[in-house]
C-alpha cells in the first residue's frame, strides 16, 4: 500500500512527456508511475544439491517506475524515439527445502530493473493544438536485478497513450507500456514482463509559435443607392404580338423580385418596348399592355411599382445592324433584341470602408 501510493504521487508529481507529434521537431520529457511484474512459471523450485532445494517465490508484484525520454517527430504521424525506464518495487522471497523435510528463509528482496528503448510512435491528430493518441512499439534492452543477480535480456516493448497539448511547447501525456521478456531463465521457461502506467509532461523545441493576430483596420459601413437594370425579352414573356404573361414570364419576374430581397427602399419601374416594325400608335399601345402585364404580376407578389409606362419602339438596342436583313421573318428575328421589358430596380445596400 505505501509503495502505491508513493507511486501515485510520483506520477502526478514527477514527469515531464511531451507535446503531439509536429513535423520537424524535437521533444523531452519524464513521467513516473505504477509497475506491475508478471511472472511466467517463475515460482519454480531448483534443485541444488541432493539434499537441498532453493526456490523463488514472488509475494508483491506491484512497484513504482521512471521513465525519461527523447523523440524526433518526422511528420505529424510518425517519430523516432529513445526511452530509459526505471522500475523498482514488487517483492521476492527466497528459501531453501531440505531433504528431511526442514525449510528455511533467507529473506525477501526488492526487483530492480532498468530498460533502454528504441521505439516508432505512430500518431494520430486530434486538434491542430498538438493533442494526440499514440501507438509505439520497438526493441528494448533490459537489466534486471533478482537474487543478488543482474541478469541482461533482449525483447521489446509495446506502447498506447494520448496527450494534451498545454500550449505550442507543453503537453500533458499518459499511456501504458509493456515490456515483453524483462528477464528470463537461461535454460527454463521462467520469465518476468513488466507493465508501466505513467503520466508525464513533455517540451518540444522548434514548435511553431503561435501567430499575433494582425491588426485590423476599422471599418464602417456606409448605406449607398444602387440601380440594377433586368431586361427580359418580350419572347420569353409573351406570345407574339400578345400581352399575356407566359408561364415562363412568370417565373421569370418572380426570380427579379427574389433577387431584389438583398436591397432595402427600393422602387420598381417598369418600361415596354417593341421593334421598329409596324406604326407608333400600334407600337405604343402594345409597349404600354406590356408593361402593365408585368407591373400587375409584381403587384400581385407584394412589390410596389413606382412608374409603368410603354415606349413604343424608341430606344433599340439592335442599331442598324438588321437594316441588311432581307425576308420579313429574318427581320422579325433580328429585330428580337428591341423587344423587350426592362425593370429598373432602385434601393439601398450597406458597404464597408476603412476609416
Amino acid at each position: 500500500m505505501k509503495k502505491s501510493a508513493l507511486a501515485l504521487v510520483l506520477s502526478a508529481a514527477c514527469s515531464l512527456s511531451a507535446n503531439a507529434a509536429v513535423e520537424g521537431t524535437w521533444s523531452v520529457g519524464a513521467a513516473g508511475g505504477w509497475t506491475h511484474y508478471f511472472e511466467q512459471n517463475f515460482n519454480t523450485t531448483y534443485n541444488v544439491t541432493d539434499d537441498s532445494f532453493d526456490k523463488l517465490n514472488i509475494s508483491d508484484s506491484n512497484g513504482y517506475g521512471f521513465k525519461l525520454n527523447g523523440e524526433y517527430n518526422f511528420t505529424d504521424y510518425l517519430g523516432l524515439g529513445l526511452a530509459w525506464d526505471h522500475m523498482r518495487g514488487g517483492k521476492i522471497e527466497l528459501s531453501s527445502t531440505y531433504s528431511d523435510g526442514t525449510s528455511e528463509k533467507y529473506g525477501s528482496e526488492k526487483f530492480k530493473a532498468n530498460v533502454a528503448e528504441l521505439y516508432a510512435r505512430l500518431a494520430m491528430p486530434l486538434d491542430n493544438n498538438g493533442s494526440d493518441i499514440f501507438f509505439k512499439v520497438g526493441p528494448a534492452v533490459s537489466w534486471f536485478k533478482v537474487a543478488g543477480d543482474t541478469d541482461r535480456k533482449l525483447g521489446a516493448v509495446a506502447g498506447i497513450g494520448g496527450q494534451w497539448a498545454v500550449n505550442e511547447a507543453l503537453a500533458i501525456r499518459a499511456g501504458y507500456d509493456f515490456f515483453f521478456k524483462t528477464t528470463k531463465s537461461d535454460d527454463s521457461s521462467d520469465k518476468i514482463n513488466t507493465g508501466l502506467l505513467y503520466v508525464g509532461l513533455q517540451y518540444t523545441f522548434g514548435a511553431p509559435k503561435a501567430e499575433a493576430p494582425v491588426p485590423q483596420a476599422p471599418v464602417a459601413k456606409k448605406t449607398i443607392r444602387v440601380t440594377e437594370n433586368h431586361s427580359l425579352a418580350a419572347g420569353l414573356l409573351f406570345p407574339f404580338d400578345g400581352s399575356n404573361l407566359s408561364v415562363e414570364g412568370k417565373k421569370a419576374i418572380n426570380d427579379v423580385v427574389e433577387s431584389s430581397k438583398a436591397l432595402q427602399n427600393t422602387e420598381f419601374e417598369v418600361y415596354g418596348y417593341t421593334d421598329r416594325l409596324g406604326s407608333d400608335a400600334y407600337n405604343n399601345k402594345l409597349s404600354q399592355r406590356r408593361a402593365d402585364s408585368v407591373t400587375n404580376e409584381l403587384q400581385n407578389k407584394g412589390v410596389t411599382v413606382k412608374v409603368s409606362e410603354g415606349r413604343g419602339k424608341s430606344s433599340p438596342v439592335t442599331g442598324n445592324k438588321c437594316d441588311g436583313v432581307k425576308g420579313r421573318n429574318n427581320v422579325i428575328n433580328c429585330l428580337a433584341a428591341d423587344r423587350r421589358v426592362e425593370i429598373v430596380i432602385t434601393g439601398d445596400t450597406t458597404k464597408e470602408e476603412q476609416l
